[in-house]
């Protein structure tokens, strides 16, 4: 796994943002510049690339200073981020995402998941933005912020992540579970359905038109964060 600081000024709170499979820090850069400008506060540090679950050897020491810990974490990455020693975190929100990442009644179909494993490509990769983004305004947004990563990056970090399923621990070993969800309802990766039913029980803020990819929906972090609060 990938860290980067995008804003470390010593403030009280972090903000641990998990970014989704495939991706970089460059669509959490992009938050925060939307989100300093309108008040933001909180320390920010992105992960991603998750080729491996390892974090760095700092990664702990320097986030368990934290007063307080939000996590927010996109498709593949709220699985992950339950899946890496953290700390006791305040609250966390999941966006497009489950913690059975490859499900057919609680995440993405296996044959899904498999057809993308099998035929991944440089054409293939833009059939998927398509898929996430599900219109040309929410795809241009997109590409304003998409990874710079090499589809072959992109593939092994996929092929690492099954492995990764196929040895999962229990999620109640985590010191922290989620407690908002945010779904959205043209969501053609993970299914809608398949997210009502994974978390069931935890409160939810569904958006009825959004598509896999949420941040044309949300333009900064404190939109996020007062799902919470509703």
């Amino acid at each position: 796994m990938k860290t980067v600081w995008l804003r470390k000024e010593g403030a009280e709170e972090l903000l641990l943002f998990f970014n989704g499979w495939g991706m970089d820090h460059r669509i959490a850069a992009h938050l925060l510049h939307e989100s300093l400008a309108a008040d933001f506060h909180p320390d920010f540090l992105v992960c991603y690339d998750y080729r491996t679950l390892e974090a760095e050897s700092w990664f702990i020491k320097e986030i368990s200073r934290y007063g307080g810990i939000t996590v927010v974490a996109w498709s593949f990455g709220v699985w992950v981020a339950q899946h890496i020693a953290l700390p006791v975190i305040e609250r966390a929100i999941a966006i497009n995402g489950t913690l059975h990442p490859v499900d057919a009644e609680l995440g993405i179909p296996p044959e899904v998941f498999q057809a993308t494993l099998s035929t991944y490509s440089e054409e293939t990769r833009q059939r998927f933005n398509r898929r996430m983004c599900g219109c040309s305004e929410v795809r241009a947004l997109f590409y304003t912020m998409s990874p710079e990563r090499k589809t072959s990056e992109q593939l092994e970090e996929l092929v690492r992540l099954q492995e990764y399923l196929g040895t999962e621990r229990l999620h109640d070993e985590a010191l922290w579970h989620y407690n908002h969800a945010i779904i959205g309802g043209r969501d053609l990766v993970f299914p809608p359905q398949q997210q009502f039913a994974a978390w069931k029980g935890v409160p939810q803020t569904v958006i009825a038109d959004m598509p896999h990819f949420p941040f044309f929906h949300f333009i900064n972090l404190q939109e996020v964060l007062a799902c919470c609060r509703k």
